[in-house]
């Protein structure tokens, strides 16, 4: 087992993200402390909210469990996170940026189950690593590493550089998504910019929606990777908007501090903006235009959770980001548009 994360000695019941407040289909999940505000948080790669905060300390503090994560402060330090493999019912302990960069890169969550998962895990770890390295030119790098070390090097490699090697910068619409007829003029731009060293891909969706009136929606989780304890500097995410013809209210999601510079073009009009995040959230650039703000940190609510990948859309059920976006708004969702780590956005 990597030094980095470690397989705990227990199962989980087959019900405990449920009971923790996670209630999509993705199958890792993980949670951690935000020590600052006294709560527990849940991420899937794809989306994070706020978890029932009694129910994560009864969960810690029961024998079965405190023997395992004592010495990992897990209720009262967002240093190591918890992650559930919910397929296996496996449970790890990791150093929160080692579980969250997991959680960016798939394809070293699949080769951590791989290793612990088989009743050959010498002969499986080699095939999961040559299916990795099929088509990158690192193939023949890859057959000199020891197969003990492979989750290591999945986790340290794939926070920076593993999906400028596995992945192309920009993928388009999800390929489930594209039997679905986009409006005659997409508003979706693919001149995003989603940030090396978190995951590369760009995630988008176009409805077929018609009314009076649009609502576009950006997320991202972060835009950069400087966060660490109780230190969340803001970034700084770009949003160009060029779209013209119906009035549009434009919606922005991030987990993390965000400054949203907003660029509109002549003729276009916004008739409000809202900001949705877990910490606090900003909007410069405009002037006139309406800004309602939902970050936890900053108004004590957020709306639904933090969507920067649509895959996950179709699990958030009447709680979740689009939906209150939807009923919030009186107006069906026109546009998505996001990634985990995304500085650059346009609708057009």
């Amino acid at each position: 087992m990597s030094k980095l994360i470690k397989r705990l000695d227990i199962s989980a019941h087959p019900r405990l993200e449920q009971s923790l407040g996670y209630h999509a289909e993705n199958r890792w999940v993980a949670w951690h402390w935000e020590p600052d505000i006294e709560q527990a948080i849940y991420s899937d790669g794809k989306t994070a909210g706020t978890s029932n905060s009694l129910a994560w300390q009864v969960f810690l503090e029961h024998p079965q469990v405190s023997y395992d994560v004592h010495n990992y402060q897990l209720a009262e330090s967002e240093h190591y996170w918890l992650l559930l493999d919910r397929k296996t019912r496996n449970l790890y302990v990791g150093e929160g940026k080692i579980v969250q960069g997991l959680l960016e890169q798939p394809e070293g969550l699949g080769l951590l189950a791989t290793l612990d998962g088989n009743n050959n895990p010498i002969r499986d770890t080699r095939y999961a690593i040559a299916q990795l390295s099929r088509f990158n030119p690192l193939r023949s790098w890859l057959k000199l590493v020891p197969v003990g070390v492979g989750a290591a090097l999945i986790a340290g490699f794939g926070l920076a550089t593993w999906s400028s090697v596995l992945s192309p910068k920009f993928s388009p619409i999800p390929e489930q998504k594209q039997a679905i007829q986009p409006v005659p003029l997409t508003p979706i731009s693919p001149t995003a910019t989603c940030g090396v060293g978190g995951s590369g891909n760009f995630s988008a969706f176009v409805p077929p929606t018609s009314g009076d009136k649009e609502l576009h929606l950006v997320g991202v989780y972060e835009s950069h990777p400087h966060h660490s304890g109780n230190n969340h500097p803001m970034g700084e995410a770009q949003v160009r908007v060029t779209r013209q013809g119906k009035p549009m209210i434009l919606a922005l999601s991030s987990y993390e501090p965000v400054n949203w510079k907003i660029d509109i073009a002549p003729g276009v009009k916004i008739e409000k903006i809202i900001v949705n995040g877990y910490h606090d959230q900003k909007v410069t650039g405009v002037s006139g235009v309406p800004i309602e703000e939902y970050s936890y940190k900053e108004t004590g609510k957020f709306l639904g959770d933090f969507l920067y990948d649509w895959n996950s859309a179709n699990n958030q059920g009447t709680g979740g980001l689009v939906s209150q976006l939807n009923q919030l708004t009186e107006t069906e969702l026109t546009s998505f548009q996001g990634c985990y780590r995304g500085t650059q956005f346009e609708i057009r």
